[in-house]
């Protein structure tokens, strides 16, 4: 969302000046007079007017200050309830150094909400409402529609789709690598550290393998299964079987989170890998990968829609 303006405006002055005057009313009748720097947030008034508001009568009548908002009178002759109180006192346009302690009414998150909204589109969110234009009421219905369209595709493709949701597939316009990363590669090929977690209790083991840089993330798994079925003796058949069993019960995880699930959604493009490995040698690090069980991810993922 764009920042508001900042320009120190208010009402009769060219610029806010550096220190001012700013009247505050309490809930309790009381009104305490603030000398504040014009760049301090909303925050900092409250926490410096309800210390001050101590050495006033009536402060017993007072809750605690997380319990209220300010609200002042705009340049648009407006009431507005300041509920962003990072925002700074002379960022709000006010039409004069007055601000109003109030507790806040109704949903704070819609108004919130509708806040933001009316910032994106340019104006108060009850005026939009209020247009009438079928041009727009369509579009608001055909939106919403779309909307809940691709949700219910979301949902109903269970927790491999929700982890697509979660790890968007990167998709680059080259599949060639920089060519300022190509130049650290020793013919193409680049040293992986392949962490395996393999039960539960999230045992770790490290394999080291030397693979070409487009190699595929399926690759990766079935060369660290291949390392690690070594030391059972399995011949080059129960070898192969053994790979086609286990590859699919993995996924690679790397610095852009889930490499596995971004390649599965583009199966034609190598960019999956790629942009870990980018990553990586980008900053001149060493290239390490995680290879954990899809059940931990899927088990995550239905902890998080539960929530």
């Amino acid at each position: 969302m764009a920042p508001r303006p900042s320009s120190g405006e208010l009402w009769g002055l060219h610029l806010m000046p550096p220190r001012i005057l700013v009247d505050c009313c309490l809930p309790n009748g009381m009104m305490v007079s603030l000398e504040c720097l014009r760049e301090t947030p909303l925050i900092s008034i409250k926490q410096q007017l309800f210390t001050e508001a101590r050495k006033y009568p009536l402060y017993h009548l007072l809750q605690e200050e997380s319990c209220y908002i300010f609200v002042g009178v705009t340049q648009e002759a407006e009431r507005e309830e300041f509920y962003d109180e990072t925002r700074r006192l002379c960022d709000l346009r006010l039409f004069h150094p007055i601000l109003k302690v109030i507790e806040p009414l109704g949903n704070r998150e819609e108004k919130i909400l509708n806040r933001e909204i009316g910032f994106a589109i340019g104006m108060p969110v009850c005026e939009f409402e209020m247009m009438k234009d079928p041009e727009i009421q369509d579009f608001r219905r055909s939106i919403l529609s779309v909307c809940r369209e691709a949700m219910e595709e979301r949902e109903g493709g269970g927790a491999h789709s929700q982890a697509l949701y979660v790890y968007p597939p990167n998709v680059e316009s080259c599949p060639q690598l920089p060519q300022h990363i190509y130049s650290k590669l020793d013919k193409g090929r680049l040293i992986v550290t392949i962490w395996v977690i393999v039960s539960p209790s999230n045992s770790k083991q490290k394999y080291t393998l030397k693979v070409s840089h487009d190699s595929l993330p399926e690759q990766l798994i079935a060369e660290s299964i291949r390392k690690k079925s070594r030391s059972m003796h399995l011949s080059p058949q129960q070898l192969r079987l053994c790979v086609q069993e286990y590859q699919g019960q993995y996924i690679l995880k790397g610095p852009t989170a889930v490499c596995h699930l971004r390649q599965r959604q583009h199966p034609g493009h190598r960019q999956g890998l790629s942009v870990c490995l980018s990553v990586c040698l980008s900053v001149c690090l060493s290239v390490c990968l995680m290879i954990c069980l899809s059940v931990c991810l899927t088990t995550c993922l239905s902890a998080c829609r539960s929530m």
